[in-house]
């Protein structure tokens, strides 16, 4: 009777597969879709799947070019499997961690050995940022995926057999799709840094360059080139230029425009392990010392990527919580390396952290979800017959509501407010592709009945509250009274996430 130990090691992939499938799935349904990020890829990818048009992504009924096309791809053919739910809109992006997961195990073993490819596996499967992006309706862990097996086939390609060029070209190809053109200039400046690293640069006679753009082409091109012909200079403008080149040059988010960012963010996404790496470093040092020089060819590329990845998003306007996540494909290898001979604690500390997980996805997920969500009153409204009423949204809009709801629902704002908020030039108004409907419309329209969805407190208090008439006019019941209101309870949101009572 083999032990479980022997079992882990005649079937890793089993092991690792089911082992991250659960952390990864475990209690996704309770997590509600949250705003702005994830509302904004849930509500596209419904409209992808109500409309039939699987090209041309829409949000609010308008064409949306924020992204390319594969993420919505992926959730909407979930949506139409399971339905426009929660699970159904994390399930992606859970497939492609334990993907991720699982490559990074069969690499590690590859260039290492099979106890690195564990260490490695486990060490990013419980990093924080990893677990959490494995479970978001966002592009990242995609993004991650496509993006590892490209870098990484191309140093097999360098290493072992050319064949793996083709593969990298593949997968740049799919990230491309994904996220942009960063899907290509990521893992192809990379590529140069460590072939200059190693005084190496004939090697880029052989990297098959034109046949490997030709295949790269081949899987990207034709949906850039069907969304030009489409929707021409507009396409343009908002994709390449708002999205790629406007975020490139101009800080999108102020409160993130720091030097030391992405040091915090180490520290934070690669939790716990950042904090085993240093002093795994110094220890390293002190015993054999280290030189970048002197190391092996593997850690020379993993360690050119990881830094590649930060320094270029370092010099990027826009700073985001997400846009150094590749790196960790590259530190947690490099981790599993420093930790050789501590296998059995990093198993022990990875079962920990995963328990801890486990535990906060079923008890504060569900309610830190719930107060970042519009999802009280969609699915309030989901279930009234609003008839002709128009709905608008108060103070702080939230595209979740939209999503949760399936209504049309305008954000509200004065007219000069809504002509300074229009999209149509190469800023963060492009944003602004909700439908608005002006305050002073709503007050003078005698005739109007409207439900107005108001957030009344930072800690999620909601209330939806009916208008009628008009507030100029001293015969009129303006705000005739409240419909609904959502206060902010503990117990009740988890009763209601479990649908308990």
């Amino acid at each position: 009777m083999k032990s479980m130990k022997e079992k882990m090691k005649s079937h890793p992939y089993l092991f690792l597969a089911a082992i991250f499938v659960l952390l990864f799935l475990a209690g996704n349904e309770l997590a509600a879709v949250t705003d702005t990020a994830e509302s904004n890829y849930a509500l596209t990818a419904r409209e992808m799947v109500l409309s039939g048009d699987w090209m041309s992504p829409r949000i609010y009924g308008h064409y949306w070019y924020d992204k390319p096309i594969f993420f919505y791809w992926e959730l909407a053919l979930s949506f139409a499997a399971f339905g426009f739910n929660e699970f159904a809109a994390r399930l992606p992006s859970a497939v492609f961690g334990v993907a991720s997961v699982l490559y990074t195990f069969w690499f590690s073993s590859k260039v290492y050995d099979r106890k690195t490819g564990w260490t490695a596996a486990l060490i990013l499967g419980t990093s924080l940022e990893f677990w959490l992006l494995s479970k978001a309706v966002v592009t990242d862990a995609a993004l991650f995926f496509f993006m590892s097996v490209s870098i990484a086939s191309f140093y097999l390609g360098y290493r072992e057999d050319r064949k793996y060029y083709f593969l990298c070209y593949a997968a740049a190809a799919l990230a491309v799709l994904t996220k942009g053109p960063i899907g290509l200039a990521l893992p192809g400046l990379s590529a140069i840094l460590f072939l200059l690293w190693r005084r190496d640069l004939r090697e880029m006679l052989h990297v098959r360059l034109i046949s490997g753009m030709v295949l790269f082409l081949l899987l990207c091109a034709p949906w850039y080139i069907y969304m030009t012909a489409c929707h021409g200079t507009d396409f343009l403008l908002n994709f390449f230029g708002v999205h790629n080149y406007l975020r490139a040059t101009v800080a999108e988010h102020q409160s993130t425009a720091h030097w030391w960012f992405y040091i915090a963010m180490y520290f934070a996404g690669f939790f716990p392990w950042s904090f085993f790496m240093l002093p795994a470093l110094f220890r390293k040092r002190k015993e054999h010392g280290l030189s970048f020089a002197q190391a092996d060819t593997a850690t020379q590329f993993l360690l050119v990527w990881g830094v590649t990845v930060l320094l270029v998003f370092q010099l990027i306007a826009t700073k985001y919580t997400t846009y150094t996540f590749p790196s960790l494909f590259a530190f947690a290898i490099l981790t599993a390396k420093l930790l050789a001979g501590y296998d059995m604690a990093v198993g022990r500390k990875a079962l920990m952290t995963g328990a801890v997980y486990t535990l906060l996805v079923l008890t504060v997920v569900p309610v830190l979800t719930y107060m970042r969500s519009g999802k009280g009153p969609g699915t309030v409204l989901a279930s009234m017959d609003t008839g002709n009423k128009i709905i608008v949204y108060e103070n702080k809009y939230r595209t979740s509501t939209v999503f949760y709801s399936g209504k049309i629902i305008y954000r509200l704002a004065s007219a000069d407010e809504i002509d300074r908020l229009k999209p149509g030039t190469l800023s963060w108004n492009a944003k602004n592709v909700m439908p608005f409907y002006s305050e002073e419309k709503l007050k003078d329209n005698k005739d109007g009945y409207f439900i107005v969805v108001s957030p009344c407190t930072e800690m999620g208090d909601t209330e939806i509250i009916e208008v009628k008439g008009s507030a100029s006019d001293e015969n009129s019941d303006y705000r005739r009274g409240r419909i609904y209101r959502f206060p902010f309870d503990w117990a009740a949101i988890l009763r209601d996430s479990y649908h308990i009572g």
